[in-house]
């Protein structure tokens, strides 16, 4: 109950809650592995990552509306995540920037101009920071789409949209 009542703290307004987006990011490059060098390649991936690894619902459907023929209400919540990522991509640049000051993260520019990489400077987090008791639903979550989106760190965002949306019949538009 002790690790419930940490997150609650964080979680008082979880979409504009800018704990919780901090927290979600250095867990995705933790598990992920984009750590000391290793880069997450385009920081707008992260934007939409952040809803898989907060609701387990979501990873249920991703991993399932393969082989199951979809119904409307799941197709309506993955959609819905797809349009949270794409309204949070500025609070998550935002972020990235404070977060590089602060020192926990080096940002690098990508092979297009407006792309900026992530890895994480797990040396310069304060110790314990990153609790795997307390995260560890986030863990399994990440761990889940991880076992559904090979190589989601490197991939491109338009091939990481369209493994995640596109293919299970959420249309998408152009960003």
């Amino acid at each position: 109950m002790k690790n419930s009542n940490v997150k609650k703290g964080l979680m008082y307004l979880s979409g504009e809650d800018f704990y919780l987006f901090c927290y979600s990011v250095i867990i995705i490059l933790d598990c992920l592995n984009c750590k000391d060098g290793r880069y997450f390649k385009d920081y707008r991936k992260l934007a939409f990552i952040i809803d898989f690894i907060k609701d387990e619902r979501l990873v249920y459907i991703l991993n399932n509306l393969d082989t199951v023929s979809p119904n409307n209400i799941d197709k309506e919540y993955l959609f819905n995540s797809y349009s949270n990522g794409l309204t949070r991509r500025s609070e998550i640049l935002k972020l990235l920037f404070t977060l590089e000051k602060k020192g926990f993260i080096s940002l690098e520019k990508g092979n297009i101009s407006s792309l900026v990489n992530v890895t994480l400077n797990k040396k310069h987090l304060p110790n314990s920071f990153i609790d795997k008791d307390i995260f560890n639903k986030e863990y399994n979550n990440l761990n889940g789409l991880k076992s559904s989106i090979k190589r989601i760190s490197t991939l491109t965002l338009d091939t990481m949209l369209g493994k995640i949306y596109r293919d299970r019949g959420i249309k998408t538009w152009a960003i």
